[in-house]
């Protein structure tokens, strides 16, 4: 019987008074006593608890609690409680791509700042085959990816930290970036309950694969040949690179605002015959197609913007392949195509005014609500959502971002977002991680700095390192791996090079 966790969350206690804010720890028998315990009632439906294990301290992690359970009918939850000096704070980590995996590593960084963490693999487990069709036909498992195993995951792990450390969390956080960006939001519209803070990057929702589709579609000719060739891309980089680069005060090779890039294609048409040094009619076309996205039939576009200026340099790979491998596009289009259309259907028979963004079975659509103010209920909560996109992202490019902070702007008004909804856009950075850009934030200090002190951030430092490209990193960094760093600033603001002192230093640039 949950008892201490019934009277913790319907009572209180005044032990988890006094304990509120001070750090708590647990040893090998409050860890194990976990597999005693039934949790199905308070979650809402079955759970097993299939391991509990207290786990040595190693160089790169403290000693903590490692528990291994499934949610029906298949969901995988982790949770990881520190054996010492527990800060009271909790953060759920969110998934990439399909999921279908645990990614304990998203929550190391929490865990060795004393955090209970806990993530969850969405619902189902990556098949031996590779092949992800079979489990997206199953509605349930659809629904379980889309929004119910996150859920139900937070409140199993919830339920696990208070029955292990006799006491509930101080306060409850979610990250994550592309698939993970979209739970944090869902989780925000859906289940406002949920969390006091999300850190949503980059979030794989709305138009993400049918953009990338039709990006893909609009540089491929019937006879599956590209129209942009690796060299016109590396020459419209290189152009749009040299017309845009000065725009934040510094020629660093990295565009700060794409959307104000005057950059236009036409500028390299060819005015005689074709060659390496200019672009036929039908690359310009195309790759006015790219950046701007697909329209209606109205000509009006679906959504902010497609693919920056300055994030050319992964187009090669995306839409052509490099060393060998085929382009990277083919089999996200070859998905969508066959999902939506048909298991005959060419990638010539996708038509976005058509077939629109759904995306298919695994769309991951946000629902606004019906006056679009459905986040009203995590803002009259006291929520906050601290939102960040790389402007060099191809996978889940900007708009997605852009147009979630337009609709939010829309129903709220511009001037009510910043108390609950900041955003904050990476110059040169790619999809969650790496780039030619700053990639790296401390997002999870800013977060608690404005869940517990109320300070919202007017500022954040964002760096640049000799590291290999990752999402997350223990701060403060190292100083002998910081390659250089930059302010950002809340959206639409941007960072602009004062023309005094290193470049590479944050304290140098100031806000435009």
């Amino acid at each position: 019987m949950l008892l201490r966790f019934a009277a913790i969350f319907l009572f209180g206690s005044l032990n988890a008074a006094l304990a509120a804010n001070a750090a708590v720890s647990i040893d090998e028998r409050n860890c194990t006593a976990v597999m005693a315990q039934d949790f199905s009632k308070a979650v809402g439906a079955a759970v097993t608890i299939q391991s509990a294990k207290l786990m040595a301290a190693t160089p790169d992690l403290p000693g903590y609690c490692h528990i291994l359970a499934n949610i029906a009918p298949s969901i995988g939850v982790e949770v990881r409680m520190p054996a010492k000096d527990w800060t009271g704070r909790f953060l759920f980590t969110g998934c990439g791509g399909l999921c279908g995996i645990i990614n304990s590593a998203a929550g190391d960084d929490a865990l060795l700042r004393n955090y209970a963490v806990a993530t969850t693999d969405m619902g189902h487990k990556v098949p031996p085959s590779g092949d992800e069709r079979e489990w997206s036909k199953d509605k349930g498992l659809v629904q379980d990816w889309l929004h119910r195993s996150t859920h139900l995951a937070t409140v199993l792990a919830k339920a696990v930290v208070a029955e292990t450390y006799g006491r509930a969390q101080d306060h409850a956080f979610y990250r994550g970036c592309s698939t993970g960006g979209r739970q944090g939001l869902t989780e925000a519209l859906l289940y406002p309950e949920d969390f006091d803070g999300i850190i949503a990057g980059a979030p794989a929702a709305q138009m993400v694969t049918p953009h990338n589709v039709f990006a893909y579609a609009s540089n491929t000719r019937p006879d599956g040949g590209p129209i942009l060739t690796a060299k016109a891309i590396s020459l419209l980089g290189e152009k749009a690179v040299a017309a845009c680069d000065m725009d934040d005060g510094l020629k660093d090779g990295i565009i700060g605002n794409p959307k104000m890039c005057a950059f236009d294609p036409a500028s390299l048409q060819c005015e005689g015959s074709a060659s390496d040094q200019c672009l036929t009619a039908e690359q310009v076309s195309t790759a006015d197609k790219i950046y701007n996205g697909a329209r209606r039939g109205d000509g009006s576009p679906f959504y902010a913007m497609g693919y920056a200026k300055g994030s050319e340099a992964s187009w090669t790979a995306g839409f052509i392949g490099r060393d060998g491998k085929p382009p990277g596009r083919a089999g996200s289009a070859a998905f969508l195509v066959e999902a939506v259309i048909g298991p005959t259907a060419k990638l010539s028979d996708f038509d976005y005014a058509k077939h629109g963004t759904t995306g298919g079975p695994l769309g991951g659509l946000l629902d606004y609500g019906p006056d679009g103010k459905k986040l009203a209920q995590y803002k009259t909560k006291g929520g906050k959502i601290l939102l960040y996109h790389g402007w060099s992202d191809t996978d889940a490019t900007p708009a997605s971002s852009l147009d979630f902070y337009a609709a939010q702007a829309k129903a709220f008004g511009a001037d009510n977002l910043p108390p609950f909804l900041r955003l904050f856009m990476l110059p040169g950075m790619a999809h969650c991680r790496g780039g030619n850009g700053v990639n790296l934030a401390d997002f999870l200090s800013a977060m608690e700095t404005w869940v517990e002190q109320g300070t919202a951030p007017d500022k954040l430092v964002a760096y640049k390192t000799n590291l290999p490209a990752q999402s997350y990193r223990p701060f403060p960094l190292k100083p002998e791996t910081v390659l250089s760093s930059r302010p950002l600033f809340p959206y639409p603001a941007t960072a602009v090079y004062s023309g005094a002192g290193s470049a590479a230093d944050a304290v140098n640039w100031h806000k435009r």
